[in-house]
């Protein structure tokens, strides 16, 4: 079974690599599975005080 796609310009849920309705790119809407011992968390959670900082999040 081949995972689903979402589209991030229109959200229309597909099976393949861009968007049947508008050709942009589609990407896993399924997030990573959950780990205690996370080797990157430290750099997400980096990655996110950033982008706060930014303005961004």
């Amino acid at each position: 079974m081949k995972p689903f796609k979402k589209c991030k310009k229109c959200n229309a849920y597909t099976l393949k690599d861009t968007c049947p309705h508008c050709n942009a790119s589609t990407n896993n809407p399924i997030p990573a599975k959950f780990s205690p011992e996370d080797k990157y968390g430290s750099y997400r959670r980096t990655a996110k005080a950033e982008l706060r900082k930014e303005g961004s999040l």
